[in-house]
């Protein structure tokens, strides 16, 4: 599975990435690309066609096939994604002009409409995502004059995508029900604008809103967990609270994330996250300064009671 680094560097090089195969087999590299990049933001396992595993019930499933590689047939979606609760179906093109819509994106209706009614899914229970480099204006008007209102077509140009990935790489425990109220948001701004450029715009500011949105509820499981990752490097059984604070301040990631949420990182929060979170005891304080200490929990303890977690919900009735 390709890593969501190198999936990043591959949409935000889009251009340079596909330069390397020859120019008809471009749209089936970059449909593989788009599906195996929703399969690492929904943290499903990822297929094509040819190496299906129908054991798996969630998962991300390309219609193209890797081995030889081979492009999805035209005549159905790209891409399936099962997803908790609703299923995706994703169209990807790389074509930005006016045949954008006629020879892209037209099917996508038909292809949801067959597979609602082959599948027996709710309408309501699908969506389908387009995914492009730009936009054309005659996408933009034809999702618009959409006459079957209940199908959600959701239009996510490659930087779009981009971050969505981020946040969900960010957010370790980012729920599907979190990606869907996006869909939901973007759905939204697409009906609520008056022109593709504003669409743009109002997309971007939605995508932002929901990432600061996500991030900060996931603030304490974050810290929690890189906290328990500085205590382990370094390798002792009592550290202090400074110890941990001085590794998260000068971490790139833990940076960037606060950055984000436009939050700092402290002390309080620290201890908090890593109690509440099962990460860590406090055990003392230091008998100079008062300096709280921390043992890090076993990987084996912590892993444990996760499991107690999943079968006490499991078993609810």
């Amino acid at each position: 599975m390709i890593s969501h680094r190198t999936l990043t560097r591959q949409l935000k090089n889009i251009d340079q990435f596909l330069s390397a195969y020859h120019i008809s087999q471009r749209p089936t590299h970059f449909e593989s690309l788009i599906a195996q990049t929703i399969s690492k933001v929904l943290h499903l396992p990822f297929y094509a066609i040819d190496n299906d595993d129908p054991g798996i019930s969630h998962k991300v499933m390309w219609q193209g096939k890797s081995n030889p590689i081979q492009r999805a047939p035209g005549s159905s979606y790209d891409a399936i994604s099962y997803c908790y609760n609703f299923k995706l179906l994703i169209e990807a093109t790389l074509n930005t002009g006016v045949r954008q819509w006629s020879r892209e994106f037209a099917g996508a209706i038909r292809h949801w409409e067959d597979y609602c009614t082959i599948s027996g899914s709710p309408h309501n229970s699908v969506y389908v995502l387009l995914i492009y480099p730009t936009l054309h204006r005659d996408t933009y008007r034809s999702i618009k004059a959409n006459p079957k209102k209940e199908c959600k077509i959701i239009p996510i140009d490659i930087s779009s995508l981009v971050q969505i990935l981020e946040t969900s790489t960010l957010a370790y425990s980012i729920r599907h029900i979190d990606i869907r109220k996006l869909i939901h948001q973007i759905c939204d701004c697409l009906h609520s604008s008056s022109s593709e450029k504003e669409f743009a715009k109002s997309e971007d500011e939605t995508i932002s809103r929901w990432q600061k949105e996500v991030l900060r509820l996931e603030k304490m499981v974050f810290t929690g967990l890189k906290s328990y990752e500085a205590m382990r490097k370094i390798k002792r059984t009592h550290i202090s609270m400074s110890e941990i604070l001085q590794r998260l301040q000068k971490h790139p990631i833990v940076k960037h994330y606060f950055n984000i949420i436009e939050d700092k990182i402290g002390s309080e929060l620290i201890k908090d996250s890593l109690i509440n979170e099962s990460f860590a005891s406090l055990l003392s304080r230091t008998i100079t300064d008062g300096e709280e200490l921390f043992e890090p929990v076993p990987q084996c303890d912590y892993s444990g009671r996760c499991q107690r977690m999943i079968n006490a919900v499991v078993s609810l009735r």
